[in-house]
């Protein structure tokens, strides 16, 4: 991998045109070049060095080389089907989407790379969306779960998503409350930004379906900083689903609720708090035998997410499981490894790399089983239960009490391809149930 640059102004026309066409050209046995684009500004500098690990580690497991003593030095070229594979990092800052532009536009068209992994939230994949559009030789990967809108609204077809959107996450979560803890009439409690959408619509799809009933959906007013945002979530309901994210939600909310209902039964939690560890450990204490939704298996239970978490311990040990398990480091190295295996798949041609993605199957917790005619990934999602940390401090432990798979982005014909998650109230309706729930 070669040392950052500052980012530079977009290069001319012609000149991009003439990278293009050699990123494009797959006769050529010159390496195959993935840009990945990593935070190191802003809010979430401090994961620059995981985040570049998650990218480095497939690579290394194919003879790689670590340049320093941490993931910022780089990595040597490894070899995939004959073919060397190399990796050049870029800059960003997360929700500065012209930054990220810039970073793309730079690796295309000064880099000459034939894939792009990056993202960091679901907001900058909708950015990644668009910058692929303009280059259709360069095969886009973004990096975390984001909007259902990334792959079913103008989307490019080089834009390959190896990990779920926003609602895929929370697949069986309401059979689960319906079913199993019994709930009918319920409430929903949301973050207003596109993960709290997204997985309100998925959650009020399957248990509307059938036929729970959802009498209240609280919206930002419910998160203010004071003891009156549970007052406006009724009484008379059987449970509360919470679908929050840590930029955007105080986790007091989590804990005043938590008292009120006096009963973690009473409450179901989304992969944007079972799957945010720091966010987990911030509402442990209130949600201690709660039951949520996660893209990951539990640890215990996932043979595929130990053996992830040691290798990377092994080769690059100042990143911690804590940090290891982020939806943006896996992200990071779900989208490598896809294109690594893809490759191999292709015989190591660039040519029939995009051809590859697109036909792509993964064992990678977290990751796609199956990637749809659409490109989005088809996933499995888990149920579990929120325990109490094995030792002061640590992380609330996660038992695997379900698993479903083969989860599209319909959430099993529930959820249109049009449709796109925002601050409206979501529609309550009697349907056809998914297939896990028949």
């Amino acid at each position: 991998m070669r040392a950052r640059r500052p980012l530079v102004a977009v290069a001319a026309a012609v000149l991009a045109a003439g990278a293009l066409a050699a990123a494009g050209c797959g006769g050529s046995q010159r390496p195959l070049r993935i840009g990945v684009v990593v935070d190191c500004v802003g809010v979430n500098r401090p994961l620059e060095n995981a985040e570049l690990a998650g990218a480095e580690l497939p690579l290394v497991q194919r003879g790689a080389r670590v340049k320093g003593d941490d993931a910022l030095g780089g990595v040597g070229p490894a070899t995939i089907a004959g073919r060397k594979v190399e990796l050049v990092s870029a800059c960003t800052e997360l929700y500065e989407f012209s930054t990220l532009t810039a970073a793309m536009r730079s690796l295309v068209e000064r880099d000459h790379v034939d894939v792009v992994v990056a993202g960091g939230s679901g907001a900058d994949d909708v950015t990644v969306r668009d910058v692929a559009a303009l280059y259709p030789r360069v095969s886009f990967l973004p990096v975390v779960h984001g909007p259902r809108e990334v792959t079913l609204l103008h989307a490019p077809p080089n834009v390959y998503r190896p990990s779920g959107d926003h609602g895929q996450g929370v697949a069986g979560l309401g059979t689960y409350a319906y079913r199993t803890l019994g709930w009918r009439r319920a409430a929903v409690a949301f973050s207003q930004w596109d993960a709290g959408w997204g997985e309100r619509d998925a959650f009020m799809a399957e248990f509307c379906a059938l036929g729970g009933r959802v009498t209240a959906q609280v919206g930002p007013a419910a998160f203010a900083p004071s003891g009156r945002d549970v007052a406006q979530v009724p009484r008379d309901v059987d449970g509360v689903a919470v679908f929050t994210q840590a930029l955007f939600t105080p986790a007091g909310f989590v804990d005043r609720l938590s008292r009120r209902l006096r009963d973690p039964r009473r409450i179901v939690v989304g992969p944007t708090t079972v799957d945010d560890l720091d966010l987990l450990r911030a509402t442990g204490p209130a949600l201690a035998g709660a039951t949520g939704a996660s893209f990951l298996p539990a640890v215990g239970s996932s043979r595929a997410l130990r053996s992830y978490l040691a290798a990377i311990h092994r080769t690059f040990p100042g990143v911690t499981a804590h940090t290891a398990r982020s939806d943006l480091v896996l992200g990071y190295r779900t989208a490598v490894e896809t294109v690594a295996r893809a490759l191999a798949r292709a015989g190591g041609d660039p040519a029939r790399l995009p051809a590859a993605l697109a036909r792509v199957s993964t064992d990678l917790p977290g990751g796609a089983e199956r990637l749809d005619a659409r490109h989005s990934a088809v996933v499995a999602s888990s149920i579990v239960r929120i325990g109490r940390p094995a030792r002061t401090g640590g992380d609330p432990t996660l038992t695997q009490i379900g698993t479903v798979s083969g989860v599209d982005q319909s959430i099993g014909g529930l959820l249109p391809a049009q449709l796109s998650p925002s601050t409206r109230q979501t529609a309550c309706r009697r349907a056809p149930p998914p297939p896990w729930a028949r």
